[in-house]
């Protein structure tokens, strides 16, 4: 039997304890690759070298950024002051407006529109004297030509009577059709031959009728995709790592194709199940007509003695068909070709050379009637020296992305009558052969979207302003698409030594 001091179980007790804490250390370092790095601090990360990176062990739920406990507590203040400076001194300063009576607040209006009335009712009081002027002289005129007419009558009737009263060459007849002209001369003096009709004075009120104009709301940042990924969570989540898909092409709300080489896998949503549709040579754009159930396609020569391709492409025959072979004049240098398109419903639209083409199409030969196509040449469509590089549409606009030769590019908002209606200089000097640009649901803006030395991802409201999505921008968000009501993003995600690749499906909120 062995007995140990007091010191050396406690000494023994201390060894143990550290060989334990090390080898944990050991067993920690050791996974550490197969484990997610920890963020670190946002704030601490923009102090510099001079300060040590804390890790963010606190997540702000609005943009989704990690803090420190000490830089939390700053973060909170910081809104709290931007709550305070922004929102309420807002809503202060409005209160001082809302509380003057609407008689002060609109002074200014309320007195031009009551000079427009007051010069309504001048207006309408010179137009009827003037009427009722030309309506006695229209009087006068009438009756007096009317009278003549019977005193000319009646100077006939005299002078057919003393006729036969000199000659003595009448009869009974004669006297029976003298008398009954007598008679119809008399009773037209007697009844007065000019009537009157007085047409658009009524005697009820005129009613001007007041619109109230309703002011088109201001489209705050957070409507937005940011929006969606902050307050939804995806209706659809399917993970496609399992195959090598292309660019996202939806076909409809259930049916997404995939084009990447000569391959066109089709996702089902509703079923999570692929369709493997006819191969499709490389093309550059791909564009789905909904209305005609088939692609459109553009495909890029690269040569300079050869034209690009533009054709029609059913996905479920495999049937290709080229549009506008025999009517191109194209040769070298002319820089008529086709550049770029879009669908929108029943409309297609081709940018051929400097030109806009936009095609109703009805049918599956629409090509083959001009009176199916409205056209717009410069300077309408772009100016000299300049390439449309985009074009969109949707029921109120077209959004036009044009690349001048030596200065930035500039996105366009114009109206269906190709009036621009708001320009707005982007900040990529290159425009990547990817980019996104679409056309959000309900036409309540224009997103554009690519990946790459410059990244971007905003939106352009009506208005012309821009709105930054900072959440996708800051997630592995590598796509996005739309499909009526639906926003379509694709995505990676980190999980532990393994990268997955899935598609989100999230509802539009009106």
């Amino acid at each position: 039997m062995y007995f140990f001091s007091s010191s050396y179980l406690c000494n023994y007790i201390r060894f143990t304890k550290k060989q334990r804490l090390i080898q944990t250390q050991t067993f920690i370092l050791t996974n550490m690759a197969c484990v997610a790095p920890l963020n670190l601090c946002a704030t601490c990360e923009t102090l510099g070298n001079e300060h040590k990176s804390k890790p963010g062990i606190l997540l702000c739920m609005g943009c989704q950024k990690h803090f420190c406990s000490k830089h939390m507590i700053q973060h909170r203040e910081n809104l709290a002051d931007l709550l305070e400076n922004g929102v309420v001194c807002e809503r202060n300063a409005l209160l001082e407006k809302i509380s003057v009576p609407y008689d002060e607040q609109w002074s200014a209006s309320i007195k031009v529109q009551l000079e427009t009335i007051n010069n309504w009712e001048l207006d309408s009081i010179e137009l009827i004297k003037q009427s009722a002027m030309r309506a006695r002289k229209e009087l006068h005129e009438t009756a007096s030509k009317e009278y003549e007419n019977s005193s000319n009558q009646f100077s006939m009737l005299s002078n057919e009577l003393n006729a036969l009263l000199e000659n003595e060459s009448y009869f009974e007849n004669d006297i029976d059709q003298l008398k009954n002209k007598f008679y119809q001369l008399k009773h037209d003096l007697e009844q007065y031959p000019v009537e009157l009709r007085i047409n658009g004075i009524s005697n009820e009120l005129v009613v001007v009728k007041l619109i109230v104009k309703s002011v088109p709301p201001v489209s705050p940042s957070y409507l937005f995709v940011d929006q969606l990924l902050k307050s939804q969570k995806p209706r659809i989540s399917i993970n496609i790592s399992n195959i090598e898909v292309g660019k996202m092409c939806p076909i409809s709300d259930h049916l997404i194709a995939f084009h990447s080489k000569k391959e066109l896998p089709a996702l089902d949503i509703s079923n999570v199940s692929w369709k493997s549709l006819p191969e499709i040579p490389s093309v550059a754009e791909l564009h789905w007509v909904d209305h005609l159930k088939l692609f459109l396609a553009l495909e890029y020569s690269g040569r300079n003695n050869q034209p690009n391709k533009l054709y029609q492409f059913d996905p479920y025959s495999g049937h290709r068909e080229e549009l506008f072979k025999k009517s191109i004049d194209w040769r070298i240098g002319r820089g008529d070709n086709f550049t770029t398109l879009t669908c929108f419903k029943q409309y297609i639209v081709i940018i051929f050379g400097d030109k806009i083409e936009t095609w109703t199409g009805t049918f599956r030969q629409w090509y083959t009637s001009e009176i199916l196509c409205t056209r717009w040449g410069p300077p309408i469509s772009c100016q000299k020296n300049e390439d449309i590089k985009r074009i969109r549409m949707n029921d109120l606009y077209y959004a036009l992305i044009v690349k001048h030769y030596n200065q930035s590019p500039y996105l366009d908002l114009r109206n269906h009558g190709m009036s621009t209606l708001h320009r707005i200089i982007l900040d990529q000097i290159r425009l990547p052969a990817d980019m996104r640009l679409l056309s959000l649901p309900n036409a309540s803006g224009w997103l554009i979207f690519f990946r790459g030395e410059r990244s971007t991802c905003c939106v352009f409201d009506n208005n012309g302003k821009r709105h930054d999505q900072n959440i996708v921008m800051s997630s592995n968000i590598t796509d996005v698409t739309v499909q009526n009501d639906l926003i379509i993003i694709r995505k990676f995600e980190e999980n532990g030594c393994d990268d997955y690749d899935f598609i989100e499906v999230y509802d539009w909120q009106k």
